[in-house]
């Protein structure tokens, strides 16, 4: 059943029938904080059985493609290390694409982010005395006024400035959410008054580097969120379903309207 007639609330299974291949979300879709979603593993095993190619596609740059890998094998699903793109895999290319390798650089983000970035950038401690000419923001949970002040006096005197999405919160176990890299670029954003290049989903970066991995037509991107999943999708060419397990609940109001909604990514095995 479309979105346009109502959610999905039984299969979905002639989805897998329909598409080339599946770019999945993975906070709120696959799991939420530590806890896999019920039927999500059921749901991927189903578009493996298919044949057809997966992507799992995240704006969460902490997760380390290695971490995506092991978690899901745990839950039982065999995933190849290529079959994951995260914002920081996005943020070394547009290192290396924009002339920035080793540059001074700060990075408000998990540690795990600057790990994935180190031998790219000199990575420099958000301290008095230190300057940069990156600054890149990501879910900063240290993030304090003295963070705040030496990124935006970075930005202002001309650092390039990037922010791996802007989502403002993240859903976790148990129905809560944490704050996201979007309540800290707000803040630098504020603090500068200069706007950040964003490399995650909805924006291109993130959405043509997947492209370019699993194809332009004929693809569907399942995602609990509407202004980063549904409209990535459209941006580039892919129709969206909406898996009401993360952000969004509720099919009443949606704007931009997906192609499809689906109860769960369980659905696909139904």
């Amino acid at each position: 059943m479309s979105a346009q007639n109502g959610t999905e609330l039984g299969s979905a299974a002639h989805l897998l029938e329909e598409y080339d291949a599946f770019a999945i979300d993975l906070d709120g879709v696959v799991w939420r904080g530590e806890v896999l979603i019920p039927g999500a593993i059921e749901g991927l095993k189903a578009i493996r059985a298919s044949g057809k190619p997966l992507l799992l596609l995240t704006n969460n740059g902490g997760y380390h493609p290695n971490e995506v890998v092991e978690r899901l094998a745990e839950g039982g699903f065999e995933l190849a290390l290529e079959e994951v793109l995260t914002t920081s895999l996005v943020a070394r290319e547009w290192i290396l694409q924009n002339g920035m390798k080793g540059a001074p650089a700060f990075i408000l983000a998990p540690p795990t982010v600057a790990a994935q970035l180190a031998d790219l950038l000199k990575i420099r401690y958000l301290e008095t005395g230190q300057t940069a000419d990156f600054v890149l923001c990501g879910r900063d949970t240290d993030f304090n006024y003295n963070r705040l002040r030496m990124a935006a006096d970075a930005v202002r005197g001309g650092a390039s400035f990037l922010s791996l999405n802007k989502d403002p919160v993240m859903p976790v176990e148990n129905g809560g959410m944490l704050p996201g890299t979007g309540s800290i670029v707000a803040a630098v954003e504020a603090a500068s008054g200069k706007q950040a290049t964003v490399l995650g989903k909805p924006e291109e970066p993130m959405m043509k580097a997947a492209a370019e991995r699993i194809g332009y037509n004929k693809v569907l991107m399942l995602g609990d969120r509407l202004e980063s999943d549904i409209v990535g999708a459209k941006r580039i060419g892919w129709d969206g379903a909406l898996v009401l397990t993360g952000l969004t609940v509720s099919d009443a109001v949606l704007d931009p309207r997906p192609d499809h909604i689906l109860t769960s990514l369980q659905a696909l095995a139904l």
